[in-house]
């Protein structure tokens, strides 16, 4: 856990420094199409891919944000849909969904490419039949730390690609798998819509 917290700081930290470095940039969003405006709350579709005994799974969900400034915060929920194909001789089903807090930073957001990163961290389970053993099921807290780049289509919708790992805390031991399986690196598409406002500087005043 404290590994967790550790590198939630820095992302904190990385998300300052670029702050610092992109803060003499003014005036309305450059997108691919027109200028945006932000005005302050997005709604954004999320797809995580993610590694479990070396194969891809897949995840899907959403969330919701209001934006201050270059940062937002808001909530997430992500559930596995995939899962399934990975069964093996001993798995019957296999589930994992989770959410709770999202938070971002942001910038340049005035250009058509700029950074985007964020931390999740949230409150999920996971629910396993076994075909010669009790079910398996179990709670878990997570934390999501993720950065990469994000593109302005519109003025509305913006689409980001990130790499991040999700850290895992809570899951109890079972015979047939490692909980540390759990933990993965990450592969995000996020999908934000909404009405992203006009950034002011501290000197526009």
């Amino acid at each position: 856990m404290k590994k967790t917290i550790f590198i939630a700081i820095l992302a904190c930290f990385a998300s300052q420094i670029f702050a610092q470095r992109w803060n003499n940039n003014n005036g309305g969003d450059q997108t691919l199409f027109n200028r945006a405006h932000r005005i302050g709350f997005f709604g954004s579709p999320i797809v995580e891919y993610s590694n479990f005994k070396d194969n891809i799974t897949t995840a899907t969900g959403g969330g919701l944000a209001l934006i201050a400034g270059d940062f937002f915060i808001g909530g997430y929920g992500l559930g596995t849909v995939d899962y399934g194909k990975i069964i093996s001789d001993d798995f019957d089903r296999i589930e994992m969904g989770h959410g709770g807090f999202w938070l971002g930073f942001v910038t340049p957001q005035h250009e058509v490419v700029h950074f985007f990163s964020s931390v999740k961290a949230g409150w999920g389970a996971v629910n396993i039949d076994f075909d010669s053993e009790p079910d398996y099921e179990d709670t878990f807290f997570a934390v999501t730390p993720e950065a990469g780049l994000e593109v302005n289509v519109f003025r509305w919708f913006r689409v980001g690609g990130t790499v991040g790992y999700r850290f895992m805390n809570g899951l109890a031991d079972n015979p047939s798998f490692n909980t540390k399986d759990f933990q993965t690196m990450t592969a995000t598409l996020t999908f934000r819509f909404g009405l992203f406002g006009h950034r002011h500087d501290r000197w526009d005043d």
